[in-house]
């Protein structure tokens, strides 16, 4: 079998298309190609293809662009297509006009996400996404399923009537540690770097790793690009301030590096403001924390209700309470014995019920026949 992966927002290298979904498929033997919208070089690795179109800076062009899309994935000639973008779903309706298989793989609440941007003015917010809404739903119901990463996006097009698979973002198994790792005083966040995720603001901790500080003599490591030039500057002038317990590159840290330095920490921070957008999105990165024995400490959403609790070894503070993170870390160390307990109980989670493994198990026969799982 062969398949293709397409996007248009999403790098060739992200992490739940090309580490997990692509990579098991090609586990399983088949033949998987991953065609990217991108101007980053990345290299081709466990057998999954990339074929790369260059991306326009300009949002409007690259929707426009996306027609490029169309030739090279028909020429691609595979039995399955899965297109990772709303703004790409009709890529996928020509498709399937033209005798394709294709699946939508809705990663994030897409008609939120882009009303949302600032750069849709506030009166026309409720009018994008509806458009938003009514042209995903429509790709929807052109594709042989739906593939989702959390609850909210399935009960949201369930109109399509389609079979649907949900897909957590958990890590891969192998990346879960066999034994807890020598740890380093040392918190990090891997992500992007935004306003409602309370970058400037964990920046500002580093004032507490300061001589009498709460957590006098922490290092910190803040990784991932930055939304906005502007916030950009914001951002590295109060690192510039602790620089000497701040590593903070401002830009985009690949994932295994990223990994290796959630690996030495204690801590790992999951801040955000709980918008309706954000609200029903689990994050990720709170799971590859717990992969590495690296204690999560995240604004309790309630996309994670029924899901992950403390009993499985992240730390949830209400919404409003990220100003006391560093009382709430000099607290939690007080007691080491109390800790290691709860990072190991973070590595057995993601090796027991957390991982894409467990999680992906049925990804080849929903692709293969959707209907019959």
């Amino acid at each position: 079998m062969k398949a293709v992966f397409i996007t248009s927002t999403h790098e060739p290298d992200d992490p739940r298309i090309f580490y997990k979904e692509s990579r098991t498929l090609v586990e399983a033997g088949w033949d998987v190609t991953i065609l990217a919208m991108s101007n980053k070089k990345c290299d081709q690795q466990f057998g999954v293809k990339l074929a790369i179109v260059p991306k326009p800076k300009n949002r409007y062009a690259r929707v426009i662009s996306a027609r490029r899309l169309k030739k090279i994935a028909l020429d691609l000639d595979a039995d399955v297509y899965v297109i990772c973008d709303a703004e790409i779903v009709s890529v996928g309706r020509w498709l399937a006009r033209n005798g394709k298989k294709f699946f939508y793989d809705a990663l994030e609440p897409y008609p939120d996400f882009i009303a949302e941007k600032d750069w849709v003015l506030k009166p026309f917010k409720p009018l994008v996404k509806k458009l938003v809404a009514n042209e995903e739903l429509r790709g929807a119901r052109a594709s042989s399923g739906i593939i989702v990463a959390m609850r909210e996006n399935a009960e949201r097009l369930k109109t399509a009537k389609k079979p649907t698979l949900t897909l957590h973002n958990f890590p891969r198994i192998q990346d879960a540690e066999q034994e807890l790792p020598v740890k380093e005083d040392s918190i990090v966040y891997s992500g992007i770097i935004m306003p409602v995720r309370f970058g400037a603001e964990m920046l500002m901790l580093g004032e507490h790793t300061k001589k009498g500080g709460a957590l006098e003599g922490w290092k910190m490591e803040i990784l991932g690009s930055v939304h906005g030039e502007e916030y950009l500057k914001k951002c590295m002038g109060i690192a510039e301030q602790y620089k000497e317990n701040i590593f903070f590159p401002g830009k985009f840290v690949p994932y295994k590096e990223a990994m290796e330095r959630m690996k030495r920490a204690k801590f790992g921070l999951s801040l955000i403001q709980p918008t309706k957008k954000y609200d029903q999105c689990i994050s990720g990165k709170i799971f590859d924390y717990m992969a590495k024995g690296t204690i999560p400490i995240a604004t309790w959403l309630s996309a994670y209700d029924g899901i992950v609790s403390e009993a499985d070894g992240p730390v949830f503070i209400s919404p409003g309470s990220e100003k006391k993170i560093a009382n709430i870390i000099a607290e939690l160390v007080r007691d080491e014995n109390a800790l290691k307990q709860r990072a190991q109980r973070c590595i057995e989670s993601v090796r027991n019920k957390f991982n894409w493994e467990k999680e992906a198990k049925d990804l080849v026969k929903f692709l293969e026949h959707p209907d019959n799982l």
